[in-house]
């Protein structure tokens, strides 16, 4: 069990290969590798041993870049290395291998915000296992802090599912992320599993859930003052759902006051709330706005968000969803031209990202744009 293939593999493979215009077939019979296996390596289903990617550099005249690109993405210092003897001596885990398996979580957190949720989930799964396993063998003082440390990277695999509309995925780990989390005693953190998991039934239609959970996650204590600004939101958002209209309005003024507080919080945030800036809660209080039928405010606050994002996350699954919102509520003021045009941006997002719910909420966009 170790460390595997920076998740950029697979995406630069199928972009080298493109440009080259060279069918997966050429390709196979030049690496000595089958057709299918190639396919798996592009869709990130299989890991690139340094010798096939040795291969697949001449064949295609990569430089050297798919080589890299086959080794764990570069951890400061040691870390790489630190990680690779833990997976071969796992009784001999330490604290600095901890800090170091936070700080490859730190990276694939901002992978998925560059190269979407289905490119960074085969490389979070083999991570979660080698965490999972160091857990298990640890019976000492360390093992709380490798639980806790499974824990974030079963919350953030959970978010990977929601993202990629795989709902199966997300459920297992995030109720894989509560034991863990329940375990370690991390209240800041069981409070965000919970949002996740509310999420994740507001998405399966399970609007009784949807409340119920999300208030749960509301009353835990220790929460992060930008997680209760999105769990508001969320709320408001079910109340909508729910019928309850005068609730979700008061519901929404109270997130925005929410939000406001996060942003002027000075204190340490947790390392999951990394993105919760002024352009997501202007995302945030703009879906929420759409959903209460206040289209014209939506809009602005949605096209505010868009713009104050980083290019990072510019062709991110979740800023896809946000540009979904805002077709929505273009359409819902009359601004069809604009609608179409977020339409497509979002359906170019929903394409790179492979994003099957994405791809479901563009169609749908699309559907009520051809009426």
């Amino acid at each position: 069990m170790s460390p595997i293939a920076d998740p950029r593999f697979g995406a630069e493979l199928r972009r080298l290969r493109t440009e080259a215009r060279i069918s997966l077939r050429a390709l196979a019979h030049l690496v000595y590798q089958s057709k299918s296996q190639l396919h798996d390596l592009e869709a990130g289903r299989r890991q690139p041993s340094e010798d096939v990617a040795r291969r697949l550099d001449d064949a295609l005249g990569a430089g050297g870049r798919l080589v890299a690109l086959a080794r764990p993405p570069e951890l400061p210092g040691d870390g790489a290395d630190r990680i690779a003897f833990a997976a071969r001596h796992p009784t001999r885990t330490d604290p600095a291998t901890v800090d170091a398996l936070a700080e490859l979580l730190a990276s694939q957190r901002r992978l998925d915000d560059v190269l979407g949720a289905a490119a960074v989930m085969p490389a979070v799964r083999a991570n979660l296992d080698l965490v999972s396993h160091l857990a298990s063998e640890a019976h000492d003082d360390l093992r709380g802090r490798l639980v806790d440390q499974a824990a974030q990277w079963a919350q953030f695999a959970g978010w990977l599912g929601i993202a990629a509309g795989d709902h199966g995925w997300s459920r297992h780990w995030l109720n894989q992320a509560l034991e863990w989390t329940v375990e370690s005693g991390h209240d800041a953190l069981l409070g965000t599993v919970l949002s996740f998991r509310a999420d994740l039934a507001g998405q399966t239609g399970d609007i009784g859930a949807l409340l119920g959970v999300t208030r749960a996650a509301l009353t835990r204590p220790g929460m992060s003052p930008g997680q209760l600004a999105y769990d508001h939101y969320q709320l408001a958002r079910a109340y909508v759902l729910a019928g309850d209209r005068q609730a979700a309005i008061n519901t929404a003024v109270a997130a925005d006051d929410r939000a406001i507080a996060a942003l002027e919080y000075a204190g340490e945030m947790p390392p999951w709330d990394y993105y919760r800036d002024r352009a997501f809660f202007d995302l945030e209080a703009g879906t929420t706005r759409a959903t209460l039928g206040q289209n014209e405010q939506a809009v602005e606050l949605l096209t505010a968000g868009l713009d104050g994002l980083d290019a990072d996350s510019a062709s991110a699954d979740w800023t896809g969803t946000y540009v979904c919102h805002l077709a929505g509520a273009q359409l819902a003021i009359g601004e069809r031209d604009s609608a179409g045009q977020s339409v497509e941006r979002a359906r170019a997002i929903a394409a790179r990202n492979r994003s099957s719910r994405l791809s479901a909420l563009v169609r749908s966009l699309s559907v009520s744009l051809d009426k």
